[in-house]
């Protein structure tokens, strides 16, 4: 495993570390702080995790990330999640 960075909505949130045979997420905007230091099996259960915390968000924190995926300019192809 390595480290990667994990976007939302096309906004990097975060990144992930090797932490044994799973990832740890360190998060770098506010609204996904809560899920800092978290422990995951794979990026699919991190983003899973990101997705239901988010779902249950203020919608001021939901805000931040609905205006930069509908920015001009924007891709209609870009995923809700990316780990580059």
């Amino acid at each position: 495993m390595k480290k990667q960075v994990i976007e939302y909505a096309g906004i990097p949130v975060g990144i992930t570390i090797p932490d044994g045979d799973r990832v740890k997420f360190i998060a770098v905007k506010y609204p996904v702080i809560d899920l800092d230091g978290g422990s995951y099996r794979n990026i699919s259960e991190l983003q899973a995790a990101i997705h239901d915390h988010m779902a249950k968000s203020a919608p001021e924190d939901q805000a931040v990330f609905l205006g930069a995926a509908n920015a001009p300019g924007a891709s209609s192809e870009r995923k809700v999640f990316n780990a580059a």
